[in-house]
């Protein structure tokens, strides 16, 4: 199994950094594979909400995979699990949690966390932890910092409308 956590401090506040967050269609759509979703049913928000993500691995057609959201704690975090939807156990099941912390000043913490397994029956523990090392920690890497860019360009235009009313 493998693990990954990273952090970033964004400079807005808990309030505005949910506000964007809490839009599942953009939030699923910060990793560099998800190409696209939607919404399996009328349900937008909340625990249970079920989606399709299309995957594209380096440029190979799209791939769907089913998504469940676990957590929902309002104003704060994020959950849910992704499986393949014609082999639920292999091709990496894994979970992606997201979680905000207020900061004094105004900012926020932004924690994201990346569980799952390849479930290689030759390799396994050695290619979870090959494939965290050389590759997802990167991937979560370039989400947090994506995330960082989004929401903090979000709180600019909201502080600047604000401002303009």
């Amino acid at each position: 199994m493998l693990y990954i956590q990273e952090s970033i401090r964004l400079e807005a506040p808990i309030e505005i950094a949910w506000a964007w967050m809490s839009d599942l269609e953009r939030l699923m759509k910060v990793n560099d594979f998800h190409v696209a979703m939607r919404f399996e049913t009328d349900q937008r928000r909340g625990k249970g909400t079920r989606v399709s993500i299309d995957h594209s691995f380096f440029g190979s057609a799209p791939e769907p995979r089913g998504a469940r959201v676990t957590h929902w704690e309002e104003g704060t975090g994020i959950g849910w699990v992704e499986t393949d939807l014609k082999e639920p156990r292999s091709n990496f099941p894994h979970s992606s949690q997201y979680r905000l912390k207020p900061l004094p000043g105004g900012a926020t913490l932004l924690s994201d966390e990346l569980r799952g397994s390849l479930n290689l029956p030759f390799l396994g523990k050695a290619a979870d932890r090959l494939m965290q090392d050389v590759f997802a920690s990167r991937v979560v890497r370039r989400e947090c910092v994506h995330l960082k860019e989004q929401i903090e360009a979000f709180a600019a235009g909201w502080k600047a409308a604000r401002a303009a009313a």
